[in-house]
């Protein structure tokens, strides 16, 4: 079990890592339009879009990331008060709910960004750059984020099982 849980964290590791970038790109992006539109005044038709689709890409695939560390924000009225045996019981009897929501997304936004490759879908702007790539990046964080729910849910099962963390 340790293994197949290293290997899912590694998966979100190596995402994080190549998502980490986004943010400089989608920086360097803003802060070139802002600079030809009051500079030079020549704003750019592509510069608002791209922001949007970086930041789009950034947030759908990061989610896997995200969990990876528990970073995701909890109801903690009750959940800070546990012990870790006690969070760890918590997150295994809410985990259906998180394997709900994400059959759901994955399912939902498989169809979605099928019907947008099937056509090869563009934007309707003036630049028109392709959507189906970012549109691909629904199911795919959603895969991403389920398969790093079940990395931490076998974590969390051994955890309230057994009273130690699988690491240790």
């Amino acid at each position: 079990m340790q293994k197949i849980i290293g290997v899912i964290n590694a998966i979100s590791e190596i995402s994080g890592k190549i998502l980490m970038w986004l943010p400089w790109i989608l920086m360097a992006v803003i802060m070139w339009e802002i600079v030809l539109r009051n500079i030079f005044n020549r704003p750019t038709v592509w510069a608002h879009e791209l922001s949007i689709m970086t930041f789009a890409v950034l947030t759908i695939m990061g989610g896997a990331y995200t969990l990876r560390y528990k970073a995701h924000v909890n109801m903690d009225l009750f959940y800070t008060r546990l012990s870790p045996r006690g969070k760890a019981i918590l997150d295994v009897l809410t985990f259906p709910f998180f394997l709900l929501f994400c059959v759901i997304i994955l399912w939902l936004g498989w169809e979605f960004a099928f019907r947008s490759v099937k056509v090869l879908e563009i934007s309707q702007s003036d630049w028109a750059p392709p959507l189906w790539p970012v549109k691909l990046a629904i199911p795919l964080g959603a895969f991403l984020l389920l398969l790093q729910g079940i990395g931490n849910f076998l974590s969390d099962l051994y955890l309230a099982i057994t009273g130690k963390g699988v690491d240790e």
